[in-house]
């Protein structure tokens, strides 16, 4: 036991007297040199004990308070910059352009301490916290001089309440840290306090001043006012933040746009103020990471960026009238598909108009809207969706019954299916990731969904259809709408894995035919829909009859639902016929060995074993079931199958495919809503949608060239009996690449191969 003064200090370790430091670099890099791909070498002594304990303190590449020797804490934490220094008109300018830099820096998911936060203007903004608008200067004594105090200290202050009206929208959804957004604020605050009317008054203060002062040159004056427009139409654009549902306006953001023309034509007039940024403001931030350097984006970038930005939410607004719910899934995915991805608060602003006080876009219940869907695909004029409480209040009438089971389906359905809407919002890898998880959610939802189809049989007292050859059978509507969003959901995961380079040249063909194999049960399940919803056709037309009614009261409604699942089944069919061709097309690569490899040695893995790993999300899948190694084995290679025959397969498909994408093309991006008035079109939208389409007709005339190349290196002008050596180069193009027409479409480019031997990897 010491006493409480005392503190035990270990014995100081000796340094190896003999110890002489050598550069080991070009022996660790000959060593490293010999490793082959997918070799892994580890030190089993080292653990992780030892490896945080690498990690240096008092080290200044890691100690954020560390002060060197020599240095006292005054040096080590302020900086000599004077923030009531006069500046130039010209030395304005381009302050306000490297902010604009920072602030969009932040937007693009850089954290506040990299970005704006190394400012000494902003800094002096928010430190001491601020109480009233008088005190947020940068000096309390206001003694700077008329551009700064009026002009530049106006731009910092809105600059900084945008931040807070963006940071606070982010922050209320879904997102990502470090992958989308950085949220963290150091222990600042960002005026959340302060009404944003302060802010307007302020710029169009410094506006009036700007344009009555002298001695400044017209080039610079205009250049001045644009960026003070610019900030003051930004700050009302993302100030509106959900009232764009009332409001409807485009006007600000209409207006960022037309000044940022004036901006990116005038940024050559501002003079850099480099010492105005600090990296020793982070050392007052409370933060527990390292020192990080000061992220510089050029201004070509962040003009891009905020143009991109003000861009999509213009276009986000032809989202706001609802449409049906094909419509609206259709409107949200393709606008948030685009390239790049729109930011994360245009992501996040859509996600809360999604779903608005339990409402889809402020005017549909979120339980009309699941119905909407349903009366779409699976009951059009169904009494499972006219039954009501309120009309019918006694307990033993089927009607009542009808209308609790089905208020119970939605309060357990209603949230996972606007979820289906609102995951579009997230980053592309993050919309797999959870599209992996939820589909077996709604695994064990179409299970339940099923249990309730078994009780409003009887209630409903729905007579059952008899298939030729077979037994009778129910339509189970709600099961048969969830087994679609289901498979919807499996396609999905597929098709974004060939968007985010998951699979390796040589998965490929197995990856296409399973494809075309969800795109087969989709299709048999469509038919099966379609088969029902005609019987109820059919019997709604003769119960018309009995009792008189006009059978045009109920015709729009089955109309609708026809029109639907032909477009669905135009779109499936296409999807299909391009997997086959490509499956078919890459089965002819591999069989000849000209398709590149990317996997490591056999050592390390083997086809079974990806197969296993692809296949990961389908595993707990009930159904479909999951097809078995040594079926997917003999399908996906065509085991069997001469290369005539492949040939034959190929091109079929890809004519057939040709033909679906050019009648999805003409059906277009939205359905006609035949319950609703005409609505104004969604141009921007359906442009973007109809580029995607056209992208993939352009990606299948570059497969049927392919195929061509192919068939002509196999056969050329020999009898089919004869084999010809295969002489042919492959490429398979790089995601975002020029050669590479669209994402989900991975065609490979062919050529006839000038060297002796076609190359494998």
């Amino acid at each position: 036991m010491l006493p409480n003064n005392e503190v035990r200090v270990p014995p100081p370790r000796a340094a190896a007297q003999s110890a002489v430091p050598r550069d080991i670099t070009a022996d660790f890099t000959e060593a490293s040199s010999k490793l082959r791909t997918g070799q892994l070498v580890k030190d089993e002594t080292f653990t992780l004990f030892e490896a945080v304990g690498a990690l240096e303190i008092m080290d200044s590449k890691m100690d954020s308070g560390y002060i060197a020797p020599g240095e006292n804490q005054a040096q080590a934490l302020e900086d000599n910059y004077d923030v009531r220094r006069d500046l130039t008109p010209k030395q304005v300018v381009g302050l306000m352009d490297q902010l604009l830099c920072h602030e969009m820096a932040w937007h693009m998911g850089h954290p506040l301490s990299q970005t704006l936060f190394t400012s000494i203007y902003i800094d002096k903004l928010l430190w001491p916290v601020p109480r009233t608008m008088e005190d947020a200067r940068f000096d309390r004594v206001p003694s700077e001089s008329p551009l700064v105090s009026h002009v530049l200290r106006a731009y910092c202050l809105a600059l900084i309440k945008s931040c807070d009206f963006v940071h606070a929208r982010v922050a209320s959804e879904y997102f990502y840290e470090e992958e989308d957004f950085v949220t963290q604020l150091y222990n600042r605050s960002l005026l959340s306090a302060f009404d944003s009317s302060h802010f307007y008054r302020l710029l169009d203060q410094a506006v009036d001043w700007v344009e009555v002062e002298e001695g400044i040159d017209q080039k610079v004056r205009d250049a001045i006012r644009s960026r003070l427009l610019l900030r003051r139409d930004f700050l009302a654009s993302v100030d509106q933040d959900l009232e764009i549902l009332d409001t409807r306006s485009t006007d600000s953001f209409m207006s960022c746009l037309s000044h940022l023309k004036a901006l990116a034509e005038t940024v050559s007039l501002g003079t850099t103020v480099p010492e105005a940024f600090s990296l020793k403001l982070q050392r007052k931030l409370a933060s527990t990471v390292p020192p990080r350097p000061i992220v510089h984006i050029k201004h070509e970038d962040a003009f891009a960026h905020m143009k991109r930005l003000c861009q999509d939410a213009i276009d986000l607004q032809q989202i706001l009238d609802y449409r049906g719910p094909s419509n609206f899934k259709t409107a949200v995915w393709t606008l948030l598909s685009r390239k790049p991805q729109p930011s994360v608060y245009i992501r996040s602003l859509l996600q809360a108009l999604i779903v608005s006080d339990l409402t889809i876009l402020g005017a549909v219940s979120v339980k009309q809207f699941l119905y909407d869907d349903l009366a779409e695909l699976v009951l059009p004029s169904s009494i499972l969706l006219r039954a009501n409480t309120d009309e019918v209040e006694v307990p033993s009438d089927p009607r009542f019954q009808i209308a609790q089971q089905m208020e119970g389906f939605v309060k357990r359905f209603a949230q996972p299916f606007v979820d289906t809407v609102r995951c579009a919002c997230l980053n592309r890898c993050r919309i797999r990731r959870t599209i992996c998880h939820t589909v077996i959610d709604w695994d064990n939802l179409q299970m339940e969904a099923e249990e309730l189809d078994l009780q409003l049989q009887n209630l409903s007292a729905e007579p059952a259809l008899q298939f030729p050859g077979g037994e009778a059978t129910f339509s189970y509507p709600l099961s048969s709408w969830a087994y679609h969003q289901k498979l919807i959901q499996l396609r999905l995961i597929l098709q974004m894995g060939f968007e985010l380079s998951i699979y390796a040249p040589e998965e490929l063909p197995g990856v296409y035919w399973y494809l075309s194999h969800i795109c087969s049960t989709h299709l048999a399940h469509l038919d099966r829909i379609r088969t029902f919803i005609v019987a109820a056709r059919k019997r709604d037309l003769v119960s018309s009859s009995s009792r008189a009614e006009n059978p045009a009261q109920t015709s729009p409604a089955f109309h609708k639902s026809f029109l639907y699942l032909e477009r669905l089944t135009t779109h499936i069919i296409a999807i299909d016929a391009f997997a086959i061709a490509l499956h078919a097309l890459y089965v002819l690569l591999a069989r000849h060995n000209v398709l590149p490899s990317a996997s490591s040695p056999e050592a390390y893995s083997s086809d079974r074993l990806r197969y296993e790993l692809r296949m990961k999300p389908f595993m707990p899948i009930s159904l479909p079931e999951l097809v078995p190694y040594e079926e997917y084995q003999r399908e996906a290679t065509l085991d069997g199958d001469a290369d005539t025959t492949i040939l034959d397969r190929a091109s079929k498909a890809i004519t057939e495919a040709r033909k679906a994408w050019e009648a999805t093309l003409a059906n277009g991006a939205f359905s006609e809503d035949v319950s609703s008035p005409t609505r104004e079109p969604s141009i921007a939208i359906e442009e973007d949608w109809r580029r995607d389409i056209k992208d993939t007709m352009r990606a299948c005339i570059g497969a049927s060239i392919a195929i061509e190349t192919v068939k002509k290196a196999l056969l050329g002008d020999s009898p089919p009996s004869e084999k010809k050596p295969v002489n042919l180069q492959v490429v398979i193009p790089e995601i975002g690449s020029k050669t590479q027409w669209h994402d989900w479409w991975i065609v490979p480019q062919i050529s006839e191969n000038k060297t002796a031997n076609p190359p494998t990897s």
